[in-house]
């Protein structure tokens, strides 16, 4: 389980690969798990809910194929019988039941239990349908499905039974509980052979066969001895051989530590001959059949307080993380695959993690007043630095990769006590100089050192909160709640001396950093600022403003030509320095950053947090403009060749070239012209291309237009039908936007139509203005009318001569009425002879009237 959700993790790698969770959108109205069981035979999965739901799941397709009501109370336990076809249940209501998975149907209900059922296991032995249930009334009860009975009550433990167990030949049940006892029960006769006593309230009970490597060295000739595993609060794995009436240890795995958790179940993988823990800080530990531990799961990582890339000697991309979270033991990510270790040692939290710059070593600092040094391919702890008299809360190493073979590396301590404490590395120093330029076959484990301190210094009044060293080892730069940032000479690695203070800040500082490639220094503090300080003089270079709350973390990225800071506000920035200008926001996490880590290439970052969640965030900048040059290359190689087309007259081409550019304006003059011919002063021209015979001139402007549309795509039909509602809104591109939309609403079927997303909408739109237009053009018809009757009329007001005139005038200029016989097919035809014997006998009488008419100066 992880949180409410089921988690599909890898066993070998710890690679979470899929989490089950319900398509709900209402984050509100997602359902809870409480418990799951996966079923034999089947790649199937079933969980309970709090909903009170029982759901079959199909672990392929991540599918509910079966939903089932269970309980009236949440459902606490599941398990399959062998088969895979029957399901028991125990619920909180008391009840036991039992369902047929396939039929989805309850085949038996018992109800004998006085208190909630905690646990419910069938026979291994399908055909015997036994089933055993555990209560918290004490009593753990034996049902035989065949005679839908009770056939035993066992009452001998003292507290519930935690769980229980059947020997590999099936005529023996161990049960284990809280009251630390073992109970041995004979189910040929349901009475107690033996009780056990294993000193430890125990959580989780497995029988192992015998052909396990921890067991067979001290199996018996005959055969008959019982092996089993308990897990419980000591956080040690015991085998117990159980042989007659004897039983006594003969295996133990002991913690690792004296802080281990303890453990809250144990699973038998049987097929991989592996015993899986898990432990109440929700970590999952995975020991073969020697039970020596192989792999380790975590499941929760509580509150992030610092993490730290850790990266290779050789210069590749870091492959690890170390994380401290609100525990003693430091975590090891492994960045691919999410599966990790612990390092354990620190009797109290750990605060603050730094790392050497070839990745050799790791420091940590802690509550329990103590700093440690790790050898990171051992994972042994090598040197144990007492001294502080408070807890610890800051930690920095040396920076320069020479001065570890050198003996000059050193690292430095802040505490609650205000001093700082440098320790000197050079113990360490001989075993560094052994594996530089070598590549080890196996890692060798190192001899604890004592480390000598160097140097001790009261350095602020209050608590320190952050160090960092230069890049030279030359400074060290120390952040308290004081509100100062003090930066100390080291003396070539032999002692802290104060050269400076870096006042400003209006809270407690939490971090601080040294430039890469400058001589300067920056600082986030609880006034929700980031400031960048000068190493020379100790002034204030920049101030970002921009957090919302305390800024808790800040780091150079860039080559030092910007900062990244973390804060309060659950917000990560990105600052360009140069201009003050905060260019990116990333939010992602739902409380306070508390640890933000850079990798050395500057590839990546990681982010942790109150949230108890790591991101990890990767610098797409560079990706990110070769694609859009790429982009811009496509654009221009595809613009040419539209040019090309458009000179060529292949119109057709130049369609599809315009719907991969996304030029409607220019799809628009190619269909004008694929109707009414290319206008070519409108293109770019080439020179010298030569032209070629155009690929619309053997078809008709229907057939032209279908083929144009049979030629779209899904996508390019939608495209283009948004492209359209544009169009119909200017009345110039009335004809091509009603012509197109006529020849997609005939070629293409209603079935492709009704799919295209937003079909409705866009038929409402063209809808709207098609009506318009319609009703403009049927206006504009019947004025046409009222010019013609208007003419006519005219006609019979003017006298003989003048109306002559007139009638020779108008025809010489191209009369109105001319215009519409041309428009109108109907009136052309009829009145052709007409208008030419008209026209003829107005000039004869034109010229008598010039014969007869004075000029207008002899009648003056």
């Amino acid at each position: 389980m992880l949180q409410d959700d089921v988690a599909i993790v890898d066993a070998v790698t710890g690679e979470l690969q899929r989490t089950l969770q319900q398509d709900v959108e209402d984050e509100e109205q997602k359902e809870s798990f409480v418990v799951f069981a996966v079923r034999p035979g089947h790649n199937q999965l079933v969980t309970a809910g709090r909903n009170l739901l029982l759901r079959l799941w199909d672990l392929e397709t991540f599918t509910c194929l079966r939903t089932i009501k269970a309980h009236q109370t949440p459902v606490l336990s599941l398990d399959f019988d062998p088969s895979g076809t029957l399901l028991a249940t125990g619920g909180s209501d008391r009840a036991v039941k039992v369902f047929d998975v396939d039929k989805g149907f309850c085949t038996h209900n018992f109800r004998r239990h006085s208190g909630i059922v905690t646990l419910v296991k069938f026979h291994p032995d399908p055909k015997r349908l036994l089933l055993v249930s555990a209560s918290d009334d004490a009593t753990v009860r034996l049902w035989d499905l065949y005679a839908q009975a009770e056939v035993a009550c066992i009452q001998d433990h003292m507290s519930p039974a935690t769980s229980v167990a059947f020997s590999t030949d099936g005529y023996t049940l161990l049960s284990a509980g809280r009251d630390r006892v073992v109970n041995v029960w004979d189910l040929r006769d349901h009475v107690l052979r033996q009780t056990v006593v294993v000193h430890e309230a125990i959580e989780g009970l497995q029988v192992v066969p015998s052909s396990f490597a921890c067991a067979a060295p001290h199996a018996s000739a005959d055969g008959k001895d019982i092996f089993f595993v308990t897990a419980g609060e000591q956080g040690a794995l015991k085998l117990w051989r159980l042989h007659g009436k004897s039983c006594q240890t003969v295996a133990t795995r002991e913690a690792e530590s004296a802080d281990s958790a303890q453990f809250a179940a144990l699973l038998l993988n049987g097929p991989r001959k592996e015993l899986v823990a898990v432990s109440s800080d929700h970590n999952l530990l995975v020991f073969n059949e020697e039970l020596v531990r192989t792999t380790q799961i975590i499941g929760y990582n509580d509150d992030i307080l610092n993490l730290k890339y850790i990266p290779q000697a050789d210069g590749s991309p870091s492959s690890q993380l170390a994380v401290a979270t609100n525990s003693e033991q430091i975590r090891l990510l492994h960045r691919e695959t999410l599966s990790c270790e612990l390092l354990s040692g620190h009797t109290d939290i750990v605060m603050a993690l730094a790392v050497s710059p070839d990745g050799r070593w790791l420091v940590s600092a802690s509550k329990d007043r103590t700093a440690r040094v790790w050898d990171v391919a051992t994972r042994q702890c090598v040197a144990t630095c007492p001294g502080h008299t408070e807890a610890l809360g800051a930690i920095a190493i040396s920076q320069k990769i020479a001065h570890f073979s050198m003996g000059a590396a050193f690292f430095v301590t802040g505490s609650a006590d205000k001093t700082l404490k440098m320790w000197s590395l050079k113990p360490l120093a001989p075993a560094y100089a052994q594996t530089q330029g070598k590549k080890a076959k196996a890692p060798v484990a190192l001899q604890a050192k004592s480390i000598a301190t160097l140097s001790a210094v009261k350095a602020h009044d209050k608590d320190v909160n952050a160090l960092a060293v230069s890049p030279n080892d030359r400074l060290v730069a120390s952040a308290s709640q004081d509100k100062l940032i003090k930066v100390w000479s080291t003396n070539d690695s032999k002692s802290l001396t104060l050269v400076g203070t870096c006042r400003g800040h209006k809270r407690g500082v939490w971090a601080v950093e040294f430039s890469p490639v400058d001589q300067c220094l920056a600082s986030a503090s609880g006034d929700k600022t980031v400031k960048l300080w000068s190493a020379k003089d100790f002034s204030c270079l920049k101030t970002f403003e921009g957090h919302t709350a305390s800024v808790l973390g800040v780091q150079f990225v860039c080559a030092g030509m910007q900062l990244m800071s973390a804060g309060a506000d659950g917000l990560v920035k990105l600052w360009t320095i140069k201009s003050n200008e905060c260019e990116a926001t990333l939010d992602h996490h739902m409380d306070k950053i508390w640890a933000l880590s850079v990798a050395k290439d500057g590839s990546e970052m990681a982010t942790g947090g109150a949230d108890s969640t790591i991101h990890l965030w990767r610098d797409f900048t560079q990706d990110e403009e070769r694609d859009a040059q790429r982009e811009r290359d496509d654009k221009l190689l595809k613009e040419q060749e539209l040019f090309n087309c458009l000179r060529n007259d292949k119109l057709l081409d130049a369609v599809q070239l315009a719907f991969e550019l996304g030029h409607p304006n220019r799809l628009l003059q190619i269909l004008h012209d694929l109707l009414n011919g290319p206008r070519h002063q409108d293109y770019p021209t080439l020179p010298d291309a030569p032209r070629e015979k155009p690929d619309f001139e053997r078809f008709e402007p229907e057939q032209i237009f279908s083929r144009v549309v049979a030629s779209l795509s899904a996508e390019q039909l939608k495209t283009l039908l948004g492209w359209l509602v544009d169009w119909n809104t200017n009345a110039k591109h009335t004809a091509i936007t009603q012509t197109l939309l006529s020849t997609i609403l005939r070629e293409v079927p209603p079935a492709t139509l009704k799919q295209v997303e937003g079909m409705a909408k866009t038929l409402d739109a063209l809808i709207a203005y098609s009506e318009r237009h319609f009703a403009r053009i049927d206006r504009m018809l019947q004025k046409s009318y009222i010019v013609d009757f208007s003419v006519v009329s005219m006609k019979n007001l003017l006298p003989l001569g003048a109306e002559d005139d007139d009638g020779a005038d108008a025809d010489a200029d191209g009369h109105v009425g001319g215009k519409r016989s041309r428009d109108d097919p109907q009136s052309s035809d009829s009145s052709s002879s007409d208008e030419d014997d008209a026209s003829s006998d107005s000039r004869t009488q034109q010229q008598q009237r010039k014969r007869t008419r004075p000029s207008k100066k002899v009648a003056a």
